[in-house]
Parts: C-alpha cells; structure tokens; sequence
C-alpha cells in the first residue's frame, strides 16, 4: 500500500513538474476563478421556451439525426428513419434537461484539452485511451424553433456522476460556438444511437399467455410447439413437442420454451418500409394466446451479416379465447382487444430488423430442439 501511495505521488509531482500536461491542466481549476464563481443558468430563461422547440439536431461520433415535432408536443418523429415515431418522455427530458443545466466550474479553454473532457466537435473526436475508445464520445445536441433559428446548442462530454436519489448529474459541457468548457449539473438522458430514441414497444406476449406456437419454413417444414399441462402451483409451464421422432427427445425444454415466449421481450435494432422488403419466402411464426390473441411474425436475412428482417401483424379472436381464473397474466377480452389495436396502429407498415440472436426462436426447426436419447447401458455408464 505504502509502495501504490509513492508511485501516486510521484504521478502527480511529475505533471505538475511537466507543466499539468494532458486531464491534470483540463480538469484543474482556476483558483482564483472558483473562489467567487456560484452555479449559474447555462441558458438563462430558456426554461420558459422550451414549448417553442419544434425540432432537435444531434450529431454524434457516428451518426448525425434529426428529431421533429408533429402537431402536438406529444408526436415526434425521426426523418432519417421514415418518420418513425419517436419517445415523446425521452424528448421532454432532454429538453428540459438542457434547458435546466448550470454550470459549476469552469474548465479548460484550450482545444488541445477538449479530447480529454469529450467536448470537441463529435466529428473531430479522437480517444485519448483505451478507457475512452467505450465511450459515446462527445454529443452536440442543438434545439430548434418553427423559425429553424436555434435556441440552444451545447456539446456534452465526459460524464463524472449519474443523476441519482432525485439529485441530477454532473458532466463537461460546452457551448459549440465559445472555447470554455464547463463542469455542468442536470439531468440529461442522450443516446448515441439514433435507434435508441424510437418507440421501442412492438407486442407483448408473456410465455404464460401462449396456448401454441407454429414456425413454418418457405421450404415447408413445420415445427409445432404446444402448451403443457398447467402446474398446481400456477407456476409457468413447459411447452412441449407433440411430433418427436422414436429414438428422440427434447434437448433443452429452455430452448422449446423460448419458442412460445419469442414475443415477450423482442426489440429492434432498425426500422424501415415493410414496402421496401419482400416477405413472400419468409419464415412464418404464428403464436396465438390463451386470451385470443394471434400474431404472425414473417422473417428474412437481411443484406447485413447476422441480421434480419421482421414485419408482425396481430389480429383478435374471442373464439381463441380459452379462460382460466387461476392465470393471473391473462388479459380480459377487451384488455387483449385493445393490445392487438395499439400494436397495429404502431407496427402496420413496418419493418424491423433484429439480430441473429433474437432471430432464433422465430425460425427454429425441429432438428434445433431434439436429441438421441440415451441407451439403457449409456445411462448406467
């Protein structure tokens, strides 16, 4: 320990000796400047326009987007992506976020330093080590009105605290058209990737909800995976495989599980024109729900390597419908009715493309969930 604490300060001696090169000079305070300086409005009186904001710019270290409002403050769609709507909470946020930071303390006006705190122009952003190569790097984030004057731009740089407990965050900042960067309070939530700002949800359908699912394959193979019987306990059932080969048993009942249940968590890592792709030799996965729900899910590669393509439609039938008291996860008819409504207004005449990963239990044969079964003598071995 006594070793650690003399190599530290024979680090700090030699920066100071080496003129406070590098993080040392950009974080350091100006002694003099502190001692007066109280937390000021980044952008005083912005507060009381932020209804006048009608679009946003984001430039990052990959990509550059814009984010528009539509005719209401609670429609916001994204251009670059069709239009697609956009989170209305995550946009608010961010505008009152910005509207709301203060600086605390100045830091370096020198555009050599500007690496080390991540507030230079994204495009210009160079890693100054391994540790900063897994950051998203600097974010210019600027706030337009009807008129496309802007009427807030800043650069948000290195993070040094997460909001927490009500408190907000700390962070450098700067403002694109001034030299000083600032060590900055308030509560910013950014995404880096233009996808992470789209409405996320598709449909969701718990496993528990699941009477069966079908996959059939365009070279016509089907794999049926039905609901096993419920449990005493109402504990989640296993689904099973109603047509296994003699010789053969499932594999992993995890694996034939993640069939019914591909619907519960799916996300997208894209969106695009259902009209732009053809599905006629898709992988059709058809889940229906014990509470009248049917989904049909048709998948194809994409032209990226470990991608693919989806489009969902969803459809109600109370004559689907199998009741059950005892499960708690159930819709009621008009609960199950109104899922399918909202699903479709938000998928119809989309696209989504999804990873390898997720593409998986929506395209599973049956040769992927069996396995031989053992012999009598392999087992006593």
């Amino acid at each position: 320990m006594k070793l650690r604490n003399k190599s530290w300060a024979i680090l700090v001696v030699a920066a100071v000796v080496l003129g406070g090169a590098g993080w040392w000079v950009a974080v350091s305070r100006d002694k003099a400047a502190q001692a007066d300086f109280t937390p000021k409005p980044m952008f005083p009186g912005l507060t009381s326009k932020v209804n006048d904001v009608t679009s946003l710019e984001i430039a990052t270290v990959k990509s550059l987007f814009r984010i528009e409002r539509g005719a209401t403050a609670d429609h916001w769609t994204m251009p670059s992506r069709h239009d697609y709507p956009v989170r209305a909470d995550l946009v608010r946020k961010n505008v009152l976020g910005i509207a709301g930071l203060e600086t605390l303390e100045p830091r370096s006006d020198k555009p050599e330093n500007y690496n080390l705190l991540q507030v230079t122009e994204p495009d210009q952003f160079k890693p100054v080590d391994e540790a900063a190569k897994g950051d998203p790097g600097p974010i210019l984030i600027r706030l337009v009105d009807k008129d496309a004057k802007s009427m807030a731009a800043v650069i948000v740089g290195k993070t040094r605290s997460y909001p927490t407990g009500g408190k907000p965050g700390q962070l450098q900042v700067r403002k694109p058209d001034e030299a000083r960067a600032w060590l900055a309070q308030g509560t910013l939530e950014l995404p880096a990737d233009p996808v992470q700002w789209l409405v996320k949800d598709l449909i969701k359908l718990d496993k528990n909800r699941v009477a069966s699912a079908t996959v059939t394959h365009p070279d016509g193979e089907v794999l049926k995976v039905n609901r096993g019987p419920d449990k005493p306990d109402n504990t989640p059932v296993d689904f099973v495989l109603p047509n296994i080969p003699k010789g053969m048993k499932v594999g992993s009942p995890f694996d034939v599980n993640a069939v019914a249940g591909s619907l519960a968590y799916l996300g997208f890592e894209d969106v695009g024109k259902a009209s732009e792709h053809d599905f006629a030799k898709a992988t059709v996965t058809e889940i229906v729900t014990l509470d009248g729900v049917k989904a049909v899910v048709r998948t194809i590669p994409a032209d990226e390597e470990k991608k693919f393509w989806i489009v969902i439609s969803a459809s109600f039938d109370a004559a689907l419908a199998k009741p059950n008291e005892a499960n708690k996860d159930l819709l009621k008819p008009e609960e199950a009715e109104k899922q399918v409504k909202e699903a479709m207004a938000r998928m119809d005449g989309w696209a989504y493309q999804i990873n390898d990963y997720a593409a998986r239990d929506l395209t599973r044969r049956l040769k992927d969930l069996i396995e031989p079964e053992k012999k009598d003598d392999e087992k006593k071995g």
